[in-house]
């Protein structure tokens, strides 16, 4: 199964394509932060910042046992392509940061898992 793990920002619009979305939303956000605040999700000081946060530790790891449960199961029924979305207000800190997260961590466990940021080139 391919699973494709996405970010994008609500002000743009939801991610309708996807079979899971998870708001990140009430996570302390990385824009009012002035040194972090024109940087993304894909900035180790962003990913580190977000996931500082015990809230953020904790949904993270919730997420991936989700997956972790489903991914077996829809395997079972020949689902060969999944996409997991995660979104923010902008789409550039906090859902780029679990996106390459969550990849990283189906990849750590031989899943064949990529990574798109929908609107990381989008300015606030």
């Amino acid at each position: 199964m391919k699973i494709e793990c996405r970010s994008f920002g609500f002000k743009n619009g939801a991610d309708a394509q996807s079979d899971f979305v998870f708001d990140v939303r009430c996570l302390p956000n990385p824009f009012y932060i002035e040194h972090l605040k024109h940087k993304t999700g894909q900035d180790k000081p962003v990913r580190e910042y977000v996931l500082s946060n015990k809230q953020a530790k904790d949904y993270l790891k919730k997420v991936i046992d989700i997956l972790l449960l489903v991914i077996p199961i829809k395997e079972k029924y020949g689902v060969e392509k999944m996409t997991v979305s995660f979104g923010c207000t902008g789409g550039h800190h906090r859902s780029v940061t679990f996106a390459i997260e969550v990849c990283e961590a189906l990849k750590q466990r031989n899943y064949d898992s990529v990574c798109y940021h929908r609107d990381i080139n989008i300015e606030d």
